[in-house]
């Protein structure tokens, strides 16, 4: 296929419907320079993830998700998995947002502009980053992830926010978060395992870093790097009363809840989650994993992928 050609993976239904309304300007977009755009839409589950492993396979030089985290992650995972089978070089992953979120690509710089990013696209500019792979739940045998994972409260309110039929962005994380409040829920013991070392401890949230934010909104990992070859991993080293969350909740606001006394942070490469009481619900990049599991685990793929920035 031509060097020009640019293939884009546009999921519609991404923002609650609104990535249909912008088809046209990122066609309008991706075709100045007279450059052919080859658009796919997908309807279902995985498709999107289908498609990116086709591409690679067809040896697609660039793939470009047109969505949400949803939707980067299903790219990310076709692209790795197809990669990994040919033993070859990833393509090159780009972005433009018109998700729900977006945390990924606030945390690579991508605008969330949809002329910007395509733009971003354009310049050829790439960056490599780390991907994580999550073994548990309805992924026992792995599934890939850039931004991060969740266990415990974020989840909750993760799963709470898609559930809204009108809400998106922002003010779906914020009503999820006021609906979680009300039915505050209760720590989990669980056994951590990174670096030959073990802990057990009660907690309500455990955040397993590659991109700084999570849920629109919260800077789970202030400090972390998409390129460092670690994830950031903190947890709450002993529950949270509901009286205290509501401060809680603003350090995250600000990414300054490691300033507090109630939570720890390592960086690691792998990094497990056993529950001794209590189903752990989990995401990956804003996607379930499980809403009810007794075992997590993570490890990191070094500077694997390469991204339009």
């Amino acid at each position: 296929m031509p060097e020009s050609e640019l293939f884009v993976i546009l999921n519609p239904h991404a923002g609650k419907g609104q990535a249909r309304k912008l088809e046209e300007k990122v066609r309008f977009c991706l075709s100045r320079g007279e450059r052919k755009v080859v658009l796919i839409r997908t309807e279902e589950e995985h498709e999107a993830e289908r498609f990116a492993w086709e591409a690679t396979m067809d040896r697609r030089k660039s793939i470009i998700a047109a969505g949400g985290d949803g939707t980067v992650n299903e790219v990310v995972n076709g692209i790795v998995k197809a990669s990994l089978e040919m033993g070859t070089p990833p393509p090159v992953l780009g972005v433009i947002p018109v998700g729900r979120g977006n945390d990924f690509a606030w945390g690579m710089g991508i605008p969330l502009d949809v002329e910007e990013a395509c733009t971003v696209a354009f310049a050829g500019k790439t960056k490599q980053i780390d991907v994580g792979k999550v073994y548990g739940g309805r992924y026992p045998d792995g599934r890939y992830f850039v931004n991060g994972l969740g266990i415990g409260f974020e989840p909750l309110v993760n799963f709470t926010a898609s559930d809204f039929k009108h809400l998106s962005g922002a003010p779906s994380y914020v009503m999820a978060l006021l609906k979680m409040l009300a039915r505050y829920p209760k720590p989990y013991r669980v056994e951590i395992t990174y670096d030959g070392k073990q802990r057990i401890v009660w907690t309500q949230q455990i955040s397993i870093s590659n991109g700084r934010r999570m849920g629109s909104l919260f800077l789970m990992g202030p400090d972390a790097l998409f390129d460092d070859g670690y994830f950031d991993v903190m947890w709450a080293k002993r529950p949270i009363s509901r009286r205290k969350i509501i401060p809680v909740i603003a350090s995250f606001l600000k990414g300054t809840q490691l300033k507090r006394a109630d939570f720890k942070m390592v960086r690691t490469k792998r990094f497990s989650v056993v529950a001794k009481r209590g189903l752990l619900p989990v995401h990956v990049d804003g996607e379930e994993i499980s809403r009810g599991c007794t075992a997590i685990s993570a490890e990191i793929l070094e500077g694997f992928l390469p991204v339009f920035v």
